[in-house]
């Protein structure tokens, strides 16, 4: 099997990769998509986040994406540059095979070249042993805060483990500064990535 990469914002995503991975995010999260016909389907969902495409393909079928969304935070009376992961999905047929971890790999050092100070996100509690080994701890008393200020979206209330990866010597720095605390992303109106 030969597998290609691609990298590319997804504003510029090529229309059949597109569907493909639409496709496999309806299969993979159904309720976030119940209801909504193709065309009332927004993606990329938060272009202020300008996020980036990493897809695992081989010939044409996508069979791996993973998103970079990235943001200015404040936090603790500092501003970061900070990264997120998101829609992580793998095929079916193509899982337990490294290729995934492959990809989030590749994303971490994208994330890495990008002048980050940090990447944090959420992910359903098994999965923490996949991105430890991607470079990822768990924040175990972190959460992450979408939403609004106004209007917060938490993710201790939805159950999910809150990652973390301090990549620049200031964030570094101000590691304690993100134990055991609430980390506001401001992404807008239920978003959290």
């Amino acid at each position: 099997m030969i597998l290609r990469m691609l990298q590319f914002l997804q504003e510029d995503c090529p229309q059949t990769v597109r569907a493909q991975i639409i496709a496999m995010m309806q299969r993979e999260w159904p309720q976030a998509f119940a209801g909504k016909s193709d065309g009332e389907i927004a993606w990329p969902d938060n272009l202020a986040t300008q996020p980036t495409s990493f897809v695992l393909l081989a010939d044409h079928t996508v069979i791996c994406h993973v998103a970079v969304p990235w943001k200015i935070i404040q936090h603790e009376g500092e501003s970061y540059k900070v990264f997120g992961l998101n829609e992580v999905m793998t095929r079916p047929a193509y899982r337990h095979q490294g290729l995934g971890l492959r990809l989030v790999k590749g994303a971490a050092d994208f994330i890495e070249q990008s002048e980050a100070d940090l990447s944090i996100f959420t992910c359903q509690p098994p999965l923490v042993s996949f991105y430890h080994q991607g470079g990822w701890e768990q924040a175990s008393h972190t959460n992450l805060i979408g939403g609004t200020r106004e209007k917060p979206f938490r993710s201790n209330t939805l159950g999910l483990a809150t990652m973390i990866r301090f990549f620049s010597p200031r964030a570094r720095q101000h590691r304690s500064d993100f134990t055991r605390a609430d980390v506001y992303l401001e992404l807008g109106e239920n978003m959290l990535w």
